[in-house]
């Protein structure tokens, strides 16, 4: 996506109406970065537009909403039901995903297979994904685009999912998902782990501040299940320099 005046002038006058806020970073390639400010879009979107005229953003629907005009506050009439991944950055077992209505939550796993050597360039564990999350949708908490909003983190393996549900017809929202489902659903994979490979293993990246406890942590993790589990190993990553 490339850059426009009509796109810059946009993104200015939602500052102004106090949808985004600048942001400042050390890029010398960056001519401007606007996030959500957290209220009606949340802090987790963003925008980066490059000297070059290159846009990259977190959610590209919402990013046309703002610039053609489009964009609407969040229906309050509507149920929320929240998406949330776990695994997604941890090298062992498949990656979980979580559905809430704030009162129960609901899982599904994406079997490690999907992110195997072979598999995983071709990157239909996105669709996997999506297949089983809008599985729950449907038969646990008979989602509707009338009756339901959905709430979604930003993650790439969501890519694919947002776009099946808006095709649905679903108002589907990037958001910072915390408190219940995250916490929940920590739980929930941490236990599937321990079950899948027989040992307690399971740390949650986003949620160590440290780059260097995560690289100690992934390293450990890593080499237990070259030595132990490698059946359970997301091999298909580039950074397990080839692992077999």
């Amino acid at each position: 996506m490339q850059a426009t005046d009509k796109m810059e002038a946009a993104l200015v006058a939602h500052v102004a109406k106090g949808l985004l806020v600048p942001r400042t970073e050390n890029n010398k390639y960056l001519k401007v970065s606007y996030r959500g400010t957290g209220k009606e879009i949340p802090s987790t979107w963003n925008v980066k537009v490059y000297s070059s005229g290159a846009v990259v953003t977190t959610d590209e629907h919402m990013l046309n909403m703002l610039v053609q005009g489009s964009y609407t506050s969040p229906d309050s009439r509507l149920k929320v039901l929240q998406i949330d991944d776990a695994g997604w950055g941890f090298c062992m077992c498949g990656v979980m995903i979580g559905v809430s209505d704030s009162d129960e939550m609901m899982t599904g796993v994406v079997d490690v297979r999907w992110f195997k050597k072979g598999v995983f360039d071709t990157k239909k564990y996105l669709s996997e994904y999506s297949r089983i999350a809008r599985e729950i949708l449907d038969e646990h908490f008979n989602a509707k685009p009338f009756m339901h909003r959905i709430e979604i983190c930003s993650g790439f393996i969501n890519s694919v999912l947002k776009d099946d549900l808006r095709l649905a017809g679903f108002d589907v929202r990037v958001a910072n998902i915390t408190g219940f489902l995250q916490n929940r659903l920590e739980g929930a994979y941490k236990e599937y782990v321990k079950i899948a490979t027989g040992a307690d293993l399971a740390y949650d990246p986003k949620a160590i501040a440290d780059k260097a406890v995560i690289a100690r942590k992934y390293a450990a993790t890593l080499d237990w299940g070259k030595k132990n589990c490698p059946a359970m190993l997301k091999d298909g990553w580039k950074s397990m320099g080839g692992v077999s």
